[in-house]
């Protein structure tokens, strides 16, 4: 049941003419990489990787927001959750199914995502052998495997704010808000801690403190300059941040099934 669930949810989303709307306006996004890629005539391999990781994270991101989050909040809003708890289906393995499902769209995405970039890169050092440099595709790769595990994370949270939220344009707004913390609570940090302890005050301290803790640190699996430039791989680094994907992932999923079973479905 649990892998019919995930199968089911793959192929709504398929259907889903917002899938196809994101994805070509990532092939466009790659297009004009290429087409900006002849107005940089230095640094052409690491603008053009830098770009191409941007589009493939933009448009994932796009398919949480607009396929991930109204799939749930359209079940609990037509009532046709009804239809499968009604056949003994446990709650955990409904919502769990779901998530399945919507991660294996994602890793179908980001697959195609990731062929589309490899070959812009490859038709960009074509074009500009002499300006290309040295990009690693091997480092493409991983960091396409990176934006999967921010976007499994973030559509476990999105699932987790459409059993509290009071509508899916709430779950929208709280999931935005939470990338865009997520996204830039490191940098602020250090930002802060590079300033001094002069110039800011305790209390904008404290709130930075408490986001950044509170907060899924996406900055993790951010790769787009090691990838651009090449840098040396921390595999302890890595792993600690796919680890901290995998057990945050985890845990809002699991605080979702617990909200999930002690709600009342009328």
């Amino acid at each position: 049941m649990l892998r019919a669930i995930a199968w089911i949810t793959f192929l709504e989303g398929l259907r889903n003419k917002a899938v196809y709307g994101i994805s070509l306006l990532a092939g466009l996004m790659m297009t004009f990489t290429v087409a900006i890629s002849s107005m940089i005539m230095r640094d052409v391999g690491k603008v053009a990787t830098d770009f191409a990781l941007s589009s493939a994270t933009f448009a994932a991101l796009l398919v949480v927001l607009f396929v991930g989050i109204t799939i749930l909040a359209r079940d609990m809003e037509r009532k046709t959750v009804y239809l499968a708890l009604s056949r003994a289906v446990p709650r955990s393995r409904y919502l769990v199914g779901r998530f399945l499902g919507l991660a294996l769209l994602q890793s179908a995405l980001i697959l195609l995502l990731l062929v589309a970039s490899s070959a812009t890169l490859l038709l960009v050092k074509q074009l500009y052998p002499s300006f290309f440099g040295s990009v690693s595709l091997w480092l493409v790769c991983l960091a396409h495997l990176f934006i999967l595990q921010q976007m499994f994370l973030l559509t476990a949270l999105s699932m987790l704010f459409s059993l509290v939220a009071s509508s899916s344009f709430v779950t929208f707004l709280l999931t935005t808000l939470t990338w865009l913390i997520g996204s830039s609570t490191q940098e602020v940090k250090l930002l802060i801690e590079s300033a001094g302890t002069d110039n800011i005050s305790p209390a904008v301290k404290l709130l930075v403190q408490l986001a950044y803790y509170l907060f899924p640190n996406f900055a993790l699996f951010d790769l787009k300059a090691t990838a651009a430039h090449g840098l040396a791989i921390n595999t302890t680094s890595l792993g600690f941040s796919l680890l901290y994907g995998l057990g945050y992932s985890i845990a809002v999923l699991s605080v979702a099934v617990v909200l999930f079973r002690r709600r009342e479905l009328t």
